[in-house]
Parts: C-alpha cells; sequence; structure tokens
C-alpha cells in the first residue's frame, strides 16, 4: 500500500464520504432541485379498500421483545397501527373481539414462522450511498456474502471489460477493497496488501480517465488520464501538471479529502446529470432493500443539509416504507456554537424525518489503514498511525495541526445545548482521546443520561472497556469488522491486536447496551447477518483450511443477547424505545413476520438466510415475500378497516 497523507480532514469511512459536498454543490443547486420537484407527481395512493378491523396472530412464535425480554407469547394483537394486546391466545382473543376484530383476521402462524419486532439499523450513509450507486460496483459482496473470486485479476478483467463497452466519459467505480483481496507477498515475506496504484493502471492502457473509490472512501485510485484532467479543472500549467502527475504517481493513489475533492470536481458533466437523475430511484432501491431485510427504522449517522433536503424532497413524491432518524454532522467550532439546543423527541416525531443526535467523526477507517492508532499498522506503509481530525488533545500547541477543530470544545459546545452524541472513534488511539473528550464534558454526569454512543469502537482493552462503562457510554460495533474483515485484521493488518476487535461479550458482561451496524455503503444492509456475525465471530475470509476462523471465542454472544442488539437496545440507542423496539401494548405496530426463528434455527451460520415473509411499520404492510406492495399497501386502523394504502 502507498503512504497515507495526512491532511487537514479524513476522507473517512462511509461516515463521511469525501465527495458528497462537492458533488452536492454541483448537483443539487436550487435551480436543479426545482427543476427535479417539477418532475415529480406526489404519490397518489389507491383508494381504501374496506376489509376488516383489527388482526390478531397466534401459533408460531412470537417474542414481543417487552423489557427486551425474549421470551413466546401465545398471540399479539394490533389495530390503528399500534399494539393493542399481548399475552395469552384467550386474552388477546377477547381483547380484539371487543375492538371489532372479524374471526377471518385472526392469522396463525405455521410452526417455524416467528414474529418480532422491525429490526433497526443505528448507523446508515443514505444519500451518499445512492448517490453513486448508478457507478460500477466493485465491492466483494455477493449479497450478504463475500465474493468466493474477489481478487485482484478478477478486478483487473473487470476492468478491461468496462473499458472495452465503454465509449465515453470517465470510468466510475465504488467499492474497491484491496483488504478483502488475497494477500500478497512482500520481498521479506511478509504478508500485505494488494497494492493498487497509478503504475498498474497505465499499464492496462484503458481508454478513459479511471475513477474508482476504495469501499473505505478514503482513497481513489486514478490513471494518468484521470490526473491530466484533475490538473486542467485546477488550471495547473505544464510543469504544475507533470509535478502533480509525478507526486501522486509515486504516492500511489488520490488519499484524503484533500486530494480526493478535485478529482470528483473534475467528473464530466454529462455523468452528473446521470447520477441525479437516479438518486431517487436508488434510495428507494435502499428502502426496498431495508424492507426485504425485516428493516423498520433506519438511522443516517452523519446527516447534512442537503442530504435532508433530498431525503424530504423524496418522501413528498414516495411512499414512507422505513422510518428515518439522523445525527447532524458537525465538521466545526462555529458549527457546534450555531447548533440550536435539544428538543426531546415526541412520538409524531418518528413518523417524520427526525434528528435525534449530533454526530463527530474522530479518524478514519481501521481497513483503509487510517483509523488512529498508537502503534504503527502491522504492514506496510511503514510508520502509519492512521489519521485523527482534530488538534490532538493530549498536545497544548498542536504545531502540525492548528488548522483542525479543538475537538474538547466541540464536544462541550454540543453537550451544553443537550444533544445526544455519536462520536466516530475506530483506531485505539482515538477512542483513548474520545474517551478524555467525554470525561471532560460530562463532568462527572453520568453519559446514560443523554445516550451518548461511540460509533464503531472497534479496538478496546479492559482498561478502556471499563471506561466506557464508567462514563455511561455505549457502543454501535460494525461488527463486520470481524465477520468480513477479521482475516485481513488478524492477519496482516493489526495481527495480535486483531483480539481486542468488537468486545461485544466484553461489554455486556460490564452491562453496557451494544448494537451492531453496517454502516452502508461499507457494508451490505442486514440486521440477521449482523446478528449472527456477532453470535459466530467467524473470519469469513478465512481459508477453509484455516485450523481457526473464530476471531476471539471469548467475545461470541448468545442469539438472545444479538436479538436485544438489533430490536429494543437499538431503538434505546437512537432515542425512540418508547414508541419502537418491541411489541408492549400501545407501541407501534412496527413488526416483521420470519420464516424461522433465528433463536431456534440450529445452525446459527445460517441466520442471515432466514427469509422475511412481511415488514410492517406502523400497522402498514411494506414488503410481503413475493409479492410487489409499491401500490397496494395495507394498513391496519382502529375504524373497523384494513386499508389498502
Amino acid at each position: 500500500m502507498t503512504n497515507h497523507c495526512n491532511h487537514g480532514t479524513c476522507a473517512q469511512c462511509a461516515c463521511h464520504n469525501p465527495g458528497w459536498n462537492a458533488l452536492a454543490k454541483r448537483l443539487f443547486t436550487p435551480q436543479n432541485i426545482a427543476e427535479l420537484a417539477e418532475q415529480l407527481a406526489p404519490v397518489i395512493e389507491p383508494e381504501s379498500l374496506i376489509l376488516t378491523a383489527c388482526v390478531m396472530y397466534s401459533g408460531g412464535t412470537i417474542r414481543p421483545m417487552i423489557a427486551g425480554n425474549t421470551a413466546n407469547v401465545e398471540a399479539i394483537g394490533f389495530a390503528n397501527g399500534k399494539v393493542a394486546a399481548v399475552g395469552s391466545k384467550y386474552d388477546v382473543s377477547a381483547k380484539m373481539k371487543a375492538l371489532g376484530m372479524q374471526p377471518e383476521n385472526h392469522f396463525i402462524l405455521k410452526p417455524d414462522e416467528t414474529l418480532l419486532p422491525g429490526f433497526i439499523e443505528p448507523h446508515v450513509h443514505i444519500v451518499p450511498t445512492a448517490l453513486t450507486m448508478g457507478w460500477h460496483n466493485f465491492g466483494a459482496f455477493d449479497g450478504q456474502n463475500l465474493k468466493t473470486d474477489y481478487n485482484l485479476h478478477g478486478f483487473i478483467e473487470t476492468l478491461q471489460n468496462i473499458s472495452n463497452k465503454q465509449s465515453a466519459g470517465w470510468i466510475l467505480a465504488t467499492g474497491v477493497d484491496p483488504s478483502l483481496m488475497p494477500f500478497e507477498t512482500a520481498l521479506n515475506g511478509s504478508k500485505q496488501l494488494v497494492d493498487i496504484n497509478v503504475t498498474m493502471l497505465d499499464q492496462l492502457a484503458l481508454a478513459q480517465p479511471v475513477f474508482l473509490t476504495a469501499a473505505s472512501m478514503h482513497t481513489a485510485y486514478v490513471n494518468t488520464k484521470a490526473l491530466e484532467l484533475i490538473a486542467k479543472k485546477q488550471g495547473f500549467n505544464d510543469q504544475e501538471t507533470q509535478d502533480y502527475i509525478t507526486e501522486i504517481t509515486k504516492q500511489g493513489a488520490l488519499q484524503e479529502l484533500a486530494q480526493m475533492l478535485p478529482g470528483y470536481n473534475a467528473i464530466p458533466e454529462f455523468q452528473l446529470v446521470e447520477m441525479e437523475a437516479g438518486l431517487f430511484e436508488h434510495i428507494k432501491a435502499i428502502f426496498s432493500t431495508a424492507n426485504e431485510r425485516g428493516i423498520t427504522l433506519m438511522y443516517d449517522a452523519g446527516m447534512l443539509p442537503i442530504m435532508k433536503q433530498m431525503l424530504d424532497l423524496y418522501r413528498l413524491f414516495n411512499q414512507h416504507n422505513v422510518r428515518v432518524g439522523y445525527a447532524q454532522l458537525c465538521e466545526s467550532v462555529t458549527a457546534a456554537q450555531e447548533m440550536p439546543n435539544f428538543s426531546p423527541l415526541n412520538e409524531k416525531n418518528i413518523g417524520e424525518l427526525f434528528q435525534g443526535a449530533v454526530k463527530l467523526i474522530s479518524d478514519g477507517s481501521n481497513q483503509g489503514l487510517t483509523g488512529f492508532q498508537s502503534e504503527q499498522y502491522s504492514c506496510e506503509p511503514v510508520a502509519n498511525y492512521g489519521v485523527f481530525n482534530f488538534a490532538n488533545p493530549q498536545v497544548v500547541a498542536d504545531l502540525d495541526n492548528l488548522d483542525k477543530p479543538d475537538y474538547q470544545t466541540m464536544v462541550d459546545q454540543i453537550i451544553a445545548k443537550g444533544w445526544p452524541l455519536m462520536i466516530h472513534a475506530n483506531g485505539d488511539q482515538a477512542i483513548d482521546f474520545t474517551l478524555d473528550i467525554y470525561q471532560n464534558a460530562l463532568k462527572g454526569q453520568s453519559g446514560l443520561d443523554k445516550r451518548h454512543r461511540i460509533e464503531h469502537c472497534s479496538l478496546l482493552t479492559s482498561y478502556t472497556a471499563d471506561r466506557v462503562q464508567s462514563l455511561g457510554l455505549s457502543p454501535s460495533f460494525l461488527i463486520g469488522h470481524v465477520g468480513y474483515w477479521g482475516w485481513a485484521f488478524n492477519e496482516v493488518i493489526f495481527k495480535e491486536k486483531a483480539q481486542q476487535l468488537d468486545l461485544c461479550n466484553s461489554m455486556l458482561q460490564r452491562d453496557v447496551k451494544i448494537t451492531f451496524h453496517s454502516d452502508l455503503s461499507v457494508s451490505p444492509l442486514g440486521p440477521l447477518r449482523l446478528m449472527e456475525q456477532a453470535v459466530t465471530r467467524i473470519m469469513e475470509r478465512a481459508p477453509k483450511a484455516a485450523p481457526n476462523k473464530v476471531l476471539n471465542r471469548s467475545e461470541q454472544i448468545t442469539r438472545e443477547q444479538a436479538l436485544r442488539a438489533i430490536t429494543i437496545d437499538a431503538a434505546w440507542q437512537c432515542h425512540v424505545d418508547e414508541w419502537l423496539g418491541s411489541l408492549a401494548p400501545g407501541k407501534q405496530a412496527d413488526f416483521v413476520i420470519l420464516a424461522q426463528d433465528p433463536l431456534q434455527i440450529k445452525d446459527p451460520t445460517t441466520i442471515r438466510n432466514i427469509k422475511v415473509l412481511q415488514t410492517w411499520v406502523g400497522g402498514k404492510q411494506r414488503y410481503q415475500k413475493g409479492l410487489d406492495l409499491s401500490q397496494l399497501v395495507v394498513e391496519v386502523t382502529a375504524d373497523n378497516n384494513v386499508e389498502l394504502i
């Protein structure tokens, strides 16, 4: 791998797509937004079809997860978009009949079918993911599984095939991930990550400029054709252009925000128009996938005003198949100072696009080699400790980083205004600094009061785990670090330090709530897959002959604990557990019906493959396996109707 430049702002993982601001400024001008709105028509829901009053389910397995209890109940009833009754079949039936339920609306689940609260994804990035979904996908995933043939040879062959077929524009692609390709062997015999660089791409003699973003979003792989156009866009003269190409070629790729932004700015205009034209369809595809995998709430972990504007516009013209909450991304001391005071959420909020927190990003991506570490990474480049986005809090005069915002001031301002806070911290040094900052800002108060979070919280020790607990913080783990990237961390990137990844059991033993997330687009949506990876901790990239494919077996957790992490505890972290996350009477009718029970299925490595049969949001059926509900959606109401809306 090539050296990572330490620019003033890190390009991050999905928590902050470096091209978003540049692309947004070019794409979403007021005029473009107005034109986009004019092309759309408001959603016209089909007229109501009167069927019945209320519905009841019995049979199969029903786990309402009330107070986190995974016990099975005999029956559950829904009316007016809410849970009406839970308990014995006799009691629920009596309650539902009193509400007007007709006999034909008592549904009996098959023996293996399981009804659960809707799953909650506590950390995704919706609009940035949708924006580049029209680009070529060079990712390592086939659905929720790793591709078995993901390697450098396949990468090159795919790139050449695209070049042969593409007649105009740049080759634009996302998801390139050298950390999931088979390792290379260096001259000294050590294992190293695959090195994709300018020289290698030039040797392919492609006809087009190439701009390929890494899965971790902190790197763009380019050829000289692209560098020439980037230099031209910046107004470089001949000598400046040559110096620029020489510098990037020596480095190997565009690294971090300062180098990547000019690349985004140089993308041809017609390709930007194509991106804008496909944005809403891609957002719709994300929400459809979410419903298919049982997700009823997605929490966007880094919203910017233009992203919110796009989602608001989308929701004006499309059904609200998924609830969406978010944390506002804060990038400067001034932004923190100008932030309004926090207002608590209410039940009306959760039917809208709602803000529940503020987000800060302290460092980069571990698999992208930019998570900020106390010790250098075990792989090349040498002397690489990652990047930190703030002035070093342990250095009084951080002369090398005077242009970076003051970490403590930002956190102090946000907490003083009453906001719950989510701080992205991947590397162990970033986590240490983040704990120091939280401790200073909380001034002895517990973080539990506002449910402050650490996002990813990837590398912990017993000492830092104790600090997380004592400060009243809760982690949300990108559990794919273990399942998808565990082998790369264990063999190349961290080696022995990989045992510190995602200490799920250690945190639960300390009575700390934990959750799991996909960090879309870093890994695929799929709460059942997140559950499986936390339960098994199998390193999925490990060779079949590897003697031990489990990363730190002592950190495996039970299925019951994992189920709480994707339902009631995720609702708690997102500040909506008063209405969502369990199926207690009076809560919203957000639920899923699965073909099998994830707590009882024999082989835990097949949990991700359990079929979602139905997904309901607020009493509206938003997904049924085998049916297209885009124009026909059932709603359970209280006035003797089940409506199709």
